[in-house]
C-alpha cells in the first residue's frame, strides 16, 4: 500500500484527499496552512 504525506490548502485539497481516500491510499498524514487571522489581514 502507497503510502502519502498529503500538503495542501483546504479550498482545493478536501477533494483531491477524499479521493485518495476513497482509492484505498494510506494518508499517514495531512499539513495545511494555519487559518489566517483577521488581525493579520489587516482588518
Amino acid at each position: 500500500m502507497t503510502r502519502i504525506v498529503f500538503m495542501g490548502t483546504p479550498d482545493f485539497s478536501v477533494p483531491v484527499l477524499r479521493r485518495l481516500v476513497d482509492e484505498g491510499y494510506d494518508v499517514i498524514g495531512v499539513v495545511t496552512q494555519p487559518t489566517a487571522q483577521l488581525a493579520e489581514k489587516g482588518s
